[in-house]
Order: structure tokens, then sequence, then C-alpha cells
């Protein structure tokens, strides 16, 4: 009786973060981590992809790969291998609180960024709503499609300590206390997404 144990081959296709590569001893990348959720998977890279400054890719940034995964007999065990890495956006990670996929933007793969927010993190602010304002805006600019165009900064004091949490939308140094969490989306949509479309 033969013990060779056939293996399936099929095609995948996954989105997540890239975490890094794993490099040969001859300093070529032969795996790619990629973070999937709670997940960490290590996917082998085709030959033709093992040129890793030519993939361009930075820490964070959320990416598709489609390829082949083959499924090995009694021992269960899941190989995959990368033929195409394409780059989504950058860094930032759309975490929904669902199970609905959110679709990452694709705005230019150069992810210049136009926008700041400094969000004062002293003490005051922090345990005034800082904390959780932070998670909101790191939200919002997600849903709005503005994680590659708008970082936000935490800042030392902002002098308005009676008014916390504290924060200021670059550019124009527009300065806001006290934000309602309801208006978020409409208040960073009006300053950034108007701004966005003014210059082009």
């Amino acid at each position: 009786m033969s013990s060779v144990h056939s293996s399936q081959i099929s095609p995948f296709q996954l989105e997540g973060q890239f975490i890094g590569f794993i490099y040969k001893s001859n300093g070529q990348s032969k795996f790619l981590r990629l973070a999937v959720g709670e997940r960490e998977l290590r996917i082998k890279l085709d030959k033709s992809l093992r040129n890793s400054q030519g993939l361009g890719l930075i820490a964070g940034d959320w990416i598709s790969i489609a390829g082949e995964q083959a499924f090995e007999g009694s021992f269960t065990k899941l190989k995959l291998k990368a033929y195409e890495v394409n780059r989504l956006s950058c860094k930032l990670e759309c975490k929904t609180q669902d199970s609905k996929q959110t679709t990452p933007i694709t705005q230019g793969s150069n992810c210049q960024k136009k926008g700041k927010i400094l969000l004062c993190n002293k003490s005051d602010c922090a345990k005034n709503g800082g904390r959780e304002l932070f998670n909101t805006l790191e939200k919002t600019l997600c849903n709005l499609g503005l994680q590659d165009h708008v970082t936000i900064e935490k800042t030392s004091c902002q002098h308005r300590c009676g008014k916390a949490p504290n924060l200021i939308l670059m550019p124009g140094k527009a300065r806001h206390s006290k934000p309602n969490p309801q208006t978020i989306s409409e208040l960073l949509e009006d300053h950034y997404l108007n701004s966005l479309n003014n210059h082009g």
C-alpha cells in the first residue's frame, strides 16, 4: 500500500495587515507575515515576488494576496503560496464591530498625508474622554476613507483643561473642546473632505 498522501490545491485570496518578511540567509525574502483578525499567517512568496523592495510594503499596510493553498492529507497542514500581492491602503486597519467586511480604500498608493488631528494627551484630557475620543476619531477616519490622508497625533497640554478633552484640526488650527461623539463624523467630513475636494 502506498503511504503517499495527495495534496489538494485550490486558489485563495486574503486581505489583512502586512507585518513583515521572513528572509533567507542570502537576504532574499521567502515568506510574508500577514495579520488577519487575531491570527498571524506565514505565506510563502513565489520566486517572482521575492524582491521585497520591489513590493514596496511597509509594516502596517493593508494588502490583498492571491495565490494557491495546498491542504496535505492526514496532516491537515495548510500551506499558502502567494503569486500576487497588492497594497490597498496604508498603515491603518479598519476595524469593524460586526461581521461585515470593510472594503479598504484604494485612493492612490502614494499615501500622502494631507491633514493632522492634534489630540491633547495630558491627564485631564485623557481622564475626561480623551482615550475614548482617540478611538472614535480613528474609527471615523476609517469610515470616511480618510485613514490615508489624516493622522492623529497626541500632544502635550493645549491649555484648555477646563474644557477637556481638546483637539485641534490641522491644517487650519480649528480648535474643538468636548466634541460630541455623535457629531465627530460631521466635524471631520466638513473639515477634511471639503478641504481635500478644494485642493484636488
